[in-house]
């Protein structure tokens, strides 16, 4: 529109917030273990939702992660205190934020993995 000989552009319309996650997250609290992919120490974590496609950490250890870094992790889904190797996810940390201790972490992870009920609810 002109306005006194000068263009004026109308505001964008609010829209609500486009989801662009591809996978449904679930709140899932679990004890996990989780490395930097070339480091041999293991540092404990705690989940705080997981996706088929990822999962929220948060790190507690003295560790600190960056944008990027590929990392091993160590998920007790159903509580038990030693998880074996063959049961490590591999993923990329994509974004970080400041955690109530240490940081959180979101890690996408390099193969989508299978979330079935027994998963997220070892009750089931």
């Amino acid at each position: 529109m002109i306005d006194k000989n000068r263009i004026v552009e109308p505001l964008p319309i609010k829209s609500p917030q486009v989801e662009r996650r591809r996978h449904t997250r679930w709140s899932l609290e679990r004890p996990c273990k989780m490395r930097r992919a070339s480091s041999i120490t293991f540092e404990p974590a705690r989940t705080v939702n997981v996706a088929p496609g990822g999962v929220r950490i948060n790190a507690l250890g003295e560790k600190r992660y960056s944008v990027g870094d590929r990392v091993e992790i160590a998920i007790a889904w159903d509580g038990e205190s030693v998880v074996g190797r063959e049961s490590l996810l591999i993923g990329r940390v994509v974004r970080i934020t400041r955690g109530e201790v240490g940081q959180s972490l979101a890690i996408q992870f390099e193969q989508p993995m299978s979330l079935d009920a027994s998963v997220l609810d070892p009750a089931a």
